[in-house]
C-alpha cells in the first residue's frame, strides 16, 4: 500500500497553486475539514498558511510551469559565485562579467513570464510587480535557502537581493508583511502603455545598478587582496623578487579591473537616476 501523504503537504501544494483569491477560502475549508476529522493538529499547521502576495504567487507558478528555466537560473546562479570567488583569487574578470550577463538574461526571461502568468489569470500586473519578481529571482540564483524555498513553490513574500554577491544569507527574515490593501485597488485606471515601459525602463535600470554595483564590489576586494600579496612580495623582495613582479603586475591588472568597474557603476546610477525621475 502507498503511505500515506501528510494532509498539511497536501494542502499545501494545493494552496499555493491556487489564485491569492481563491486562497483564504479554501485554506479555511481545508482546516475546518481537517478538523472535523479530529486532526486538530494538521488543521492548525494549514490554517496557519499565510497568503502569498501577488508577486509570490507569480513565482510559485514559474515553480510549477518553467521549473526547466528556474532550474537554468539556479544553475547560472552557482556559475556566478564560482566565477566571483576565481575572479578575488586573481582569475579572469570576464569570466565573471560572462556568468552576471548569464544570469541577467535568465533573471529578465522569468520576470517576462510571471507578468504574463499574472496578466493570464485576469489579473493586472501592479506596479512594482517585475522589481519584486526580479529581485527574489536574483536571490535565489545567490542564496540557496531562498532557491529551495521557489523550487518547493511555497513562497508568501517576495525576497530583496541585499548588497553584493552572496549579500542575501541563508536564514535572512522576508520582509514584514505589509498592510492589506483594500479590494477596491483591483479597479485602479489601467495603465498606460508609456507608464508600462517606464516601469520596465526602470526595472531594467535598477536591475543593472545592483550588477554593476557587485561587480564594482568585487573588483574592489580583488584590489585589496592584490595589494595585500603586493606588499607581502615586497617585504621579502631580497629573495622573493620574482612574486614580487608578478604581484606587482596583478595589482595593476586589479586597479584597471576596480577603475574600470567603478566608471560602469557610475553610469548605471546615472541610468537609474534618469529612470527614476521619468
Amino acid at each position: 500500500m502507498a503511505a500515506k501523504r501528510d494532509p498539511v503537504e497536501e494542502a499545501a501544494e494545493e494552496l499555493y497553486g491556487l489564485p491569492p483569491a481563491e486562497f483564504t477560502r479554501a485554506r479555511d475549508e481545508r482546516a475546518k475539514e481537517l478538523r472535523k476529522s479530529g486532526d486538530r493538529e494538521a488543521a492548525d499547521a494549514v490554517k496557519a498558511l499565510r497568503k502569498p502576495t501577488v508577486a509570490a504567487w507569480a513565482l510559485n507558478q514559474l515553480a510549477r510551469q518553467r521549473e526547466t528555466e528556474l532550474g537554468r537560473l539556479l544553475s547560472a546562479g552557482e556559475g556566478l559565485r564560482a566565477a566571483q570567488e576565481e575572479l578575488l583569487a586573481g582569475g579572469d574578470r570576464s569570466a565573471f562579467q560572462k556568468a552576471a550577463a548569464a544570469e541577467r538574461e535568465l533573471v529578465a526571461e522569468l520576470t517576462g513570464a510571471a507578468r504574463e502568468i499574472v496578466s493570464e489569470a485576469g489579473d493586472r500586473p501592479g506596479a512594482g510587480l517585475d522589481e519584486k519578481v526580479s529581485a527574489t529571482l536574483h536571490a535565489a540564483a545567490l542564496d540557496e535557502e531562498t532557491a529551495e524555498e521557489l523550487r518547493a513553490g511555497r513562497l508568501t513574500r517576495e525576497r530583496d537581493a541585499i548588497g553584493g554577491i552572496g549579500g542575501l544569507t541563508a536564514g535572512t527574515a522576508p520582509s514584514p508583511p505589509k498592510a492589506r490593501r483594500p479590494k477596491k485597488e483591483k479597479a485602479a485606471p489601467k495603465q498606460s502603455a508609456a507608464d508600462a515601459r517606464r516601469q520596465q525602463r526602470l526595472a531594467a535600470a535598477r536591475t543593472d545598478e545592483r550588477h554593476a554595483r557587485r561587480e564594482l564590489d568585487a573588483a574592489a576586494k580583488a584590489l585589496e587582496s592584490a595589494r595585500t600579496r603586493a606588499e607581502a612580495a615586497e617585504a621579502h623582495a631580497a629573495d622573493a623578487a620574482d612574486r614580487a613582479k608578478v604581484a606587482s603586475e596583478r595589482l595593476k591588472e586589479a586597479r584597471r579591473a576596480h577603475s574600470a568597474a567603478k566608471k560602469a557603476h557610475a553610469r548605471a546610477e546615472k541610468s537609474l537616476g534618469s529612470a527614476e525621475g521619468g
